[in-house]
Parts: C-alpha cells; sequence; structure tokens
C-alpha cells in the first residue's frame, strides 16, 4: 500500500511531496531518494533503521509524483538544495546537532551524489552528511569515460551518445509513448511489473525474494500491487522528471567528481550493486574505484535484488556510519 503523502508549499509556488516514519524526534536523519518511476514511501521500515532509532525522510523528487517539476528559471541541482532545506529544516527547525546520512537507489543516486558534492554555500546542511548510500548506483558520465561502454543497448540509447545527437529529446519521449498504457492505472503497473521483472526471478535471486515475502507476510503478488502503485503515482500528474532524467544525468552535477573530494568531506560510503545489473555493477565499481574509502557489497540478481536484502543492506550502513546507542 502506497503511504499516505504529506506536502510542502515553497515559496516559489512548488510543491515538494515527501514520506517520513521513524523517529521524528532523533537527530540521526536518514534521507533516502528514490529511482525512476518511485516516490518518496516510508511505509515499512527496515529493524535496523527501528533499531537506530532514525527519522527516516523519503521526498519525492522534482517531476515525480506530486512534487513540482523545478521552474523554467532553475536547475534540478538548485531545486534539489532547496526542496531538501526547507523539507529538513520544517522537520527539524534546529539543524545544528543533525547528521545526516543521504541514500539514493538507481537515478536517485545522481540525486544523492549531487547533495553530497555540493558546496557548502549551495547546501549549507551538506556539512551535517555522515555517510553516503548507493544501491544500483548510477556514475557521473562527465568524470566516467568509459560511461557509454557501461550501458546496455537500451539505456544507450537513451543515455549514450544518440541523447547528444538526436533532437527534441527524442528517445525518452518515444519511451514515454510506449510506456504510458502500462502505468496509466495501478492495476496496469503492475501487471507490468510482473511482467518485466518478478516473473523473470530464478535461482538463488528466486529464493531470496520468497524468504523477503514471507518475512513480510506478503501474499503472491502483493509486491507487485505496491510497486504497481508507486510507479502509477510517480507518472498520474506530469511526466516531467522522467522526461528529465537524460538531461539531469548529463548535467554536469554541479562539477561533483567522486575522484577529487576534498579530505575534509570524506565520509563512509557504501556502494551496493548487484551481480546480474551489468549497467549499475560496472557503473558502482568504477565509484569503487574512484571514490577514497568505499565499502562494495554485492548482491546476487538482477536490478531490483537488492530490495530483497534492504535490512541487511541497512545494517551495514548504519554500522559503518553510527555508533549504536546504549
Amino acid at each position: 500500500m502506497l503511504v499516505e503523502e504529506q506536502y510542502l508549499s515553497m515559496p516559489s509556488g512548488r510543491t515538494l511531496a515527501y514520506a517520513h516514519g521513524g523517529a521524528p524526534a532523533s537527530t540521526d536523519v536518514v534521507i533516502f531518494l528514490h529511482g525512476v518511476f518511485g516516490v518518496g514511501e516510508a511505509t515499512t521500515l527496515s529493524p535496523a533503521l527501528v533499531e537506530r532509532g532514525v527519522h527516516f525522510v523519503a521526498p519525492t523528487l522534482p517531476g515525480w509524483g506530486k512534487t513540482s517539476p523545478p521552474s523554467s528559471s532553475q536547475s534540478f541541482q538548485q531545486c534539489l538544495f532547496d526542496d531538501l532545506t526547507a523539507l529538513i529544516t520544517r522537520l527539524h527547525p534546529q539543524t545544528e546537532n543533525l547528521r545526516l546520512y543521504l541514500a539514493g537507489g538507481s537515478f536517485g543516486t545522481v540525486a544523492a551524489q549531487i547533495v553530497y558534492g555540493a558546496s557548502y554555500d549551495d547546501f549549507p546542511l551538506g556539512r551535517q552528511i555522515a555517510g553516503l548510500l548507493l544501491i544500483a548506483p548510477i556514475s557521473p558520465p562527465h568524470a566516467h569515460s568509459d560511461f557509454n561502454k557501461c550501458l546496455s543497448s537500451t539505456n544507450y540509447l537513451s543515455l549514450g551518445t544518440p541523447y547528444h545527437v538526436l533532437p527534441f529529446n527524442l528517445t525518452q519521449r518515444m519511451g514515454m509513448l510506449m510506456l504510458r498504457h502500462h502505468l496509466d492505472t495501478p492495476e496496469h503497473a503492475a501487471k507490468f511489473i510482473h511482467e518485466f521483472a518478478f516473473s523473470k526471478l530464478a535461482g538463488e535471486e528466486r529464493e531470496v525474494y520468497e524468504k523477503w515475502r514471507e518475512a513480510r507476510g506478503f501474499e503472491e503478488g502483493q509486491a507487485e500491487k505496491d510497486i504497481g502503485a508507486s510507479m502509477h503515482h510517480s507518472v498520474a500528474t506530469t511526466w516531467k522528471g522522467f522526461l528529465d532524467v537524460p538531461k539531469i544525468i548529463h548535467s554536469n552535477w554541479g562539477g561533483y567528481d567522486p575522484r577529487s573530494v576534498h579530505e575534509d568531506r570524506q565520509i563512509p560510503v557504501l556502494v551496493v550493486m548487484n551481480r546480474g545489473d551489468r549497467d549499475h555493477l560496472l557503473m558502482g565499481e568504477w565509484l569503487v574505484k574512484n571514490m577514497k574509502g568505499t565499502v562494495a557489497r554485492y548482491e546476487v540478481g538482477g536490478h531490483m535484488a537488492s530490495m530483497f536484502t534492504a535490512d541487511g543492506i541497512w545494517e551495514q550502513f548504519l554500522k559503518m556510519t553510527m555508533p549504536m546507542k546504549k
């Protein structure tokens, strides 16, 4: 079930949608940034998050769900900084003692890295970032010279050289036309994610999924219904977020380069890669090689595999970044 959203009216007239859970008075704040066809959700928190007593905050990124796209005069990066600053200060007016733990999945790792690499002038709360979790990550193409070589043929069309060559964001618009009828209702979206992903689970990944489903008391098909509801919701208002994905990935990320992070800004980083997810595996291995102090974690399966092992991922990340409270 899609968690009930909350909304923050921005001074510019935009709306920011978000969900949050856990311990709202905690000074340990986990910010999770979703991927493509996602929205901010906090329906069921991992036991590791509950045990540490964190406040889990999941904003919906600009142009997705009911979060307004950036204004015509604002970049995605500045919009993201403004949204996070407004949201964090609303939920935690006293920010001095906050410790922020940034996490993202897939496209959300782009947003997470942009925030992590932002200047303190652009994002003053960056001084309080204490950890970075990147799940199925995307590397910055302006820094990663072999970025195109990591891409499957499908992703190459939308994110590789054709994006720069074809006019009018043509490949992404074609993708929207092909996907629109799959996501026009929650039921259609559930059917789509079942056929696209869940029906193809096999071997060890299928076993891990079954254990995950049983542990949560899900009936067969419940996960597809929940994800389908989120996917439908993510584009029910606008497809602007989807259309802007290639532009954002190729936006220079505010100049962020993981190879040149200053020593005083280095924090624990966990990069999670799924062995059957070639594109993000190759990008993740480049990040591990080029980000000092980064720890690599591998899961068995395709792009969604880390969802089924999320409890272990959160446990490892929090052990790296947050001492257990007595």
